[in-house]
């Protein structure tokens, strides 16, 4: 063998055990009566030992110690540990003897570590002579430094550590009179051995309370007072004093428990009433089994139970209340996943509390609704907490919309952890809400009726009057057939050229150069004509049909020009209209009805403005509109030289039912759903107006 560095492993990997052996020998032969009760002195011990061993190994790799004449019992690790040893044992009381016994009990555990361990069994009877040669070394040092020290020495080295000992106990009896809360030390049949001053006043009313020391007049009253009253309950059995303890007494016994907490409620002597305990029962922590007690700590929870009890109450009360209130509430995750959910919105989804929490709320939304949702969350991040619309697929495929007034919630670090949400069924106002924007457009075809009737009424007499003209040619044109088949009915050879002259008559009294001249202008009026009533019926038709509300794709351009053909009877008589558009628009995504209402309204309201400003005169005003495309947008202008806002109205005009015209000339309801429409497509309106000069609104909707 090299060296015995691996017998220093194999002793620093054994510690619990040689802590269970060397305990079981000490309570097997008594010695566990005069060594420590708790387990950290026995591993400190152990762990001294090993470390000792262990140094002088290293400084020693290669053979074991020696017992010779001129052995120096003081310098090395292992006689170091046994000089400290006997100086620390004989401070305590303990005589060579008794030291020296238990610790023959420590060569025998190394020495069995050592066999059962090492499978090698030469290996192992070399470790354990080498281990015999520091057991050997350390008792031989141990008995020198005792029988060295003089008894003087003795003497002062046991008094000090008496006044050391005096001090501990002083300070644990201090910490156990320290405690606000009762505290119970009970012996091994369960009979009380010590109770501190908060337990005597529990048991008997007491008008004294604070800590116990030992140097003043208060305190020696208290422990004097606490002296004759522990007279009475000293060595009595616990059940007798708390008769209530008994179940757990048995169940201690019964279970060989180390350990019990329960809840009851205990008359409290000092203050005359019923309180709440929290009794805590658990065995003292001896390894020695000097003191195999048990210690009773009370702790007083009755303002805790009254406060928990308040709470429960509380919770139980907004739990019902957001339960049964009439909105649903939602609480999402960073990630959009459900944490919690009531009963209001899983009756609107039509889907038990289980299919929804847990899942990603992206799966019970509309399609249409998912971008504008994500963007919603995104900004949660950031703090807004800006209301908004979105729509829901319940159970049975019906949507459901609703306005949700969110709140984002951070962490304690302030990071974002989610998103709280109240929601409000807003089905039934956006049916009502579309109804109203729809008869609104039923409104504004009322007011255009007699232009548009107008505007079809003139080219109609086109059709008519050409028409009847082509009527009465083709009778002609018949008639002369008729003649003509008829005359070469009658023809003979003789008389051919009599009936080519009577033909050619016929066919002179025709005109034929007049009707070959009229016919087809005639027939290009009728169809110009009809095509003019076609566009004005097709856009009356697309502005009037109430579509789907799903968003499409449209043609910016085009929709406006629609729109000027329809309106073109309210304002061709009192302006000139003209546009300048950006043909390099991109399709703008949104439902083309609403864009259409917008921009029919915008433009009839600039004709009235107009009318109301040359009313008397027979000047004409313009109109003037415009489109052009911004980085992440369209933006349309709507100009007019009417007669202006004045700033008393300006803050006015969105308002519903808000209208400066006639009684029967308008409901106010135009620009509140224009309004209405252009925040449903996350766009913007405002203006600029100039008081008798005129006004420019400005329409801005987002592209994607």
């Amino acid at each position: 063998m090299k060296n015995f560095h691996s017998l220093a492993k194999l002793l620093e990997d054994s510690e619990s055990e040689l802590m269970a052996a060397i305990l079981n020998y000490a309570l097997t032969y008594g010695y566990s009566q005069y060594t420590s009760t708790l387990v950290e002195s026995w591993r400190l011990s152990i762990s001294g030992l090993t470390n000792a061993i262990s140094r002088y190994i290293v400084s020693n790799p290669e053979k074991g110690p020696e017992i010779a004449v001129d052995s120096n019992y003081r310098d090395d690790a292992i006689a170091g540990f046994g000089v400290i040893e006997a100086q620390r044992h004989r401070s305590r009381g303990v005589d060579l003897g008794m030291f020296l016994g238990l610790f023959k009990y420590y060569r025998d555990s190394y020495i069995d570590i050592v066999k059962k361990k090492e499978k090698d069994k030469k290996k192992a009877e070399q470790y354990a002579r080498y281990l015999i040669r520091c057991f050997d070394r350390i008792e031989l040092a141990f008995c020198i430094e005792w029988a060295t020290a003089s008894e003087d020495f003795k003497l002062d080295e046991l008094q000090s550590k008496n006044i050391v000992l005096a001090n501990e106990k002083n300070k644990y009896l201090t910490l156990f009179e320290s405690f606000w809360s009762p505290i119970v030390l009970l012996g091994s049949d369960d009979e009380l051995d010590n109770i501190n001053m908060a337990g005597i006043q529990l048991l008997e009313h007491s008008g004294s309370t604070g800590f116990l020391y030992y140097n003043d007049e208060f305190s020696l009253k208290l422990l004097d007072e606490k002296s004759k009253n522990i007279l009475h309950y000293k060595n009595r059995p616990i059940l007798e004093i708390f008769p209530w303890l008994e179940s757990s007494l048995s169940a201690f016994s019964r279970y060989n428990a180390n350990y019990n907490q329960f809840v009851t409620n205990i008359f409290n002597a000092s203050t005359g009433r019923d309180e709440d305990y929290c009794v805590t029962m658990f065995s003292m922590r001896d390894l020695s089994k000097r003191n195999p007690g048990k210690i009773i700590f009370f702790e007083n929870v009755t303002e805790k139970i009254h406060v928990d009890k308040k709470l429960r109450e509380s919770e139980e009360k907004y739990r019902t209340l957001v339960e049964t209130m009439n909105e649903g509430i939602l609480v999402l995750n960073e990630d959009h996943v459900v944490t919690y959910i009531n009963e209001k919105l899983c009756a609107l989804l039509g889907l038990p509390k289980e299919e929804i929490l847990g899942h990603s709320f992206e799966e019970f939304l509309l399609s249409e609704s998912k971008p504008d949702f994500m963007k919603q969350q995104s900004l949660r991040k950031e703090g807004c907490s800006d209301s908004y619309e979105f729509g829901l697929v319940n159970k049975d495929g019906e949507k459901v919309f609703v306005l949700s007034s969110p709140t984002p919630i951070t962490g304690p670090d302030l990071s974002y952890r989610g998103s709280y949400e109240v929601l409000t069924n807003i089905s039934n106002i956006k049916l009502i809400e579309m109804q109203l924007i729809h008869s609104q457009k039923m409104e504004t075809i009322g007011i255009m009726a007699a232009g548009l009737a107008h505007e079809i009424n003139t080219p109609l007499q086109y059709v008519i009057g050409n028409s009847s003209f082509i009527k009465e040619t083709i009778d002609k044109i018949v008639d002369m057939l008729r003649a003509i088949r008829e005359t070469l009915k009658n023809a003979s050879p003789a008389k051919s050229s009599d009936e080519a002259l009577a033909i050619g008559q016929i066919i002179d009294n025709f005109d034929m150069d007049f009707v070959t001249q009229e016919i087809p202008p005639a027939i290009n009026a009728c169809l110009e004509g009809l095509s003019r009533i076609s566009s004005i019926v097709s856009s009356v038709k697309k502005f009037a049909h109430p579509d789907s509300g799903k968003y499409t794709a449209i043609d910016v351009n085009e929709e406006i020009g629609n729109a000027i053909r329809i309106s073109r009877n309210e304002w061709k008589h009192v302006a000139e209209l003209t546009s300048r558009f950006d043909e390099t628009l991109p399709q703008l995504l949104c439902v083309a009805s609403d864009f259409n209402q917008v921009v029919l309204n915008l433009i009839i309201n600039a004709a009235h403005a107009i009318h109301e400003k040359y009313t008397r005169t027979s000047q004409k005003g313009l109109i003037h509109v415009t489109t052009s495309s911004e980085r992440h947008s369209v933006l349309i202008s709507i100009s007019d030289t009417g007669s202006g806002i004045p700033d008393a109205l300006r803050d006015k005009i969105f308002n519903p039912f808000f209208t400066t015209k006639e009684v029967g000339k308008g409901t106010g309801m135009g620009l509140a759903i224009v309004l209405k429409i252009i925040e449903k497509h996350k766009g913007k309106i405002w203006f600029e107006s100039k008081e008798g000069e005129g006004t420019t609104f400005y329409v801005q909707f987002p592209l994607g």
